[in-house]
């Protein structure tokens, strides 16, 4: 079987290469991930083929442990998306190739390849998916001449390159899309890039020209993308072709963009057909956030303990199906400041994307980077309540399953494996957050901290967490109970006590 390359495209497919020949740079992406690939570059590619953008993409390696970059260097950076499930009451099963992306660098190996697609005069859009924990500021020391470890220091310095290079000329700033799942994402990143201006001693000729010049957006992304799939020779023998960076996407898609006309005018999304809004975030970002991702964050370890893979599967299951639903409707919907119709109806939806029989999305992929989903997802609306009331006992399981789940085999990176009440994860998680978790269950497990405990040295590392006792006690219990009897047993005895205490 061939593998997928221009070379195999020219014989296949030669009118959409053709199309996408030598387009000039237009996009500096951070991120090669697989959302940004079955997501923001298929939109550009939809663009492409319409004749509506005309421009490629650079994407850029977030981190110094990608791996996805071989992949795509060796098919050309061409890949493709095969979208699944059911949108509008249809069936949707489509294979869309995406050659959007012209390079792809590692930029800890190649920093000056960088700095040169900077320079590019027909750049115009910076975009980024580095996860919530990329959003977040890192002191480092200035070394023009190398790449920053954190993003925000990426755009900062890279920015400046561009500023050097065109002498601070107005027209040659960008238009900035973090598609990151934080509040206020473009606000966010702006006041990081400024703190890194000042860290550097950038000058203030050049903050100003930041500031004055270049467009954060604040933007909402929404799509399930469940990446490369477990039976990948049933796509590939149907497809013709090998393809090592095939992604599953479901045919949903929402991207919401909150800035200027210039972000209007240079992404036409909307004249490609594509779901999009250029309005105010808050309008859309509330519902999303709470009842799509916040459930997202507070089941995967539950239902990963309990014994099943994906969220179709825990979807199928009652008891952990049982604690979806009545996450939001006990827990979420009650502190969410919209109509009653609006938040079933919006619930409603979710659900039936979660039960989408095409998708295998991983729950240890919701897992990845699951403490900061926490704090940002679910916290907020766990703030809302009232300290002791009942519903916070949802809050409470998810929690004191996340802290369960987090069981580190080794420490000193972000990325290790894990091992819990049987079952074996991969981890991702600030190096901090892992040394942290890995030391306090060794402790726990050489009898120096009861489970109490580590629930205490947790609340006092997130600051930010409701602090009450009676809480905190919650979280203990259902850990133990976890521990001891194991998350079926503990499912099925939180239901009983919240259908008495709730229902």
């Amino acid at each position: 079987m061939e593998k997928l390359s221009y070379e195999y495209l020219k014989k296949v497919s030669p009118d959409q290469l053709q199309a996408n020949k030598d387009l000039p740079v237009k996009v500096l992406q951070v991120g090669e991930g697989n959302f940004m690939r079955a997501y923001f570059d298929w939109m550009i590619e939809h663009m492409n083929r319409q004749g509506l953008f005309n421009g490629s993409v650079v994407a850029l390696q977030p981190t110094p442990h990608g791996r996805k970059l071989p992949d795509l260097q060796a098919q050309d950076n061409a890949y493709t998306v095969q979208l699944r499930g059911q949108l509008d009451g249809k069936i949707v099963d489509r294979a869309d190739v995406v050659t959007a992306i012209s390079t792809s660098i590692n930029p800890y190996e190649q920093w000056e390849q960088v700095v040169e697609a900077a320079k590019e005069p027909t750049l115009e859009i910076l975009a980024s998916n580095t996860t919530e924990a990329g959003l977040t500021y890192q002191e480092e020391a200035w070394k023009p001449e190398e790449s920053p470890l954190s993003f925000p220091g990426k755009v900062a310095l890279l920015l400046y390159k561009r500023f050097q290079a065109f002498n601070g000329d107005p027209e040659k700033g960008l238009v900035l899309l973090p598609c990151e799942l934080v509040e206020r994402n473009g606000d966010v990143l702006k006041e990081l890039v400024l703190r890194k201006i000042d860290d550097w001693s950038l000058g203030d000729e050049f903050r100003q020209w930041v500031l004055a010049h270049n467009e954060f957006c604040q933007t909402l992304v929404d799509r399930i993308v469940t990446g490369y799939p477990a039976n990948i020779e049933a796509f590939q023998e149907k497809l013709g072709y090998e393809d090592r960076l095939l992604t599953v996407a479901e045919p949903y898609h929402l991207f919401v963009i909150e800035g200027g006309e210039c972000a209007r005018q240079l992404l036409p999304l909307q004249d490609a057909g594509l779901n999009v809004a250029y309005a105010p975030i808050q309008d859309y970002a509330e519902l999303k956030i709470r009842l799509l991702n916040a459930p997202h964050t507070m089941m995967f370890a539950l239902a990963h303990l309990y014994g099943v893979d994906t969220v179709y599967e825990a979807m199928q299951n009652e008891d952990i199906c049982a604690f979806i639903e009545g996450a939001m409707d006990h827990a979420i919907k009650p502190v969410l400041p919209y109509d009653e119709k609006e938040k079933d109806s919006f619930a409603k939806g979710v659900l039936e994307r979660f039960e989408n029989p095409y998708q295998r999305h991983m729950l240890t992929d919701l897992g990845q980077n699951a403490v900061q989903k926490f704090g940002t997802r679910v916290q907020p609306l766990w703030t809302r309540w009232k300290n002791g009331e009942e519903a916070n006992r949802y809050f409470a399981l998810a929690l004191a399953s996340i802290l369960v789940y987090y069981q580190p085999e080794e420490k000193g990176q972000e990325k290790v494996q894990g091992q819990a009440l049987g079952r074996e994860m991969p981890l991702r998680e600030s190096a901090e957050t892992i040394d942290f978790m890995y030391n306090s269950w060794q402790q726990f497990h050489n009898g120096e901290l009861s489970i109490a405990g580590l629930v205490d040295a947790f609340f006092e590392k997130q600051e930010d967490l409701p602090q009450d006792s009676r809480q905190k006690e919650w979280i203990a219990g259902y850990a133990a109970d976890l521990l001891e009897h194991g998350a079926v047993q503990t499912l099925q005895t939180f239901h009983t006590h919240i259908k008495e205490e709730i229902q």
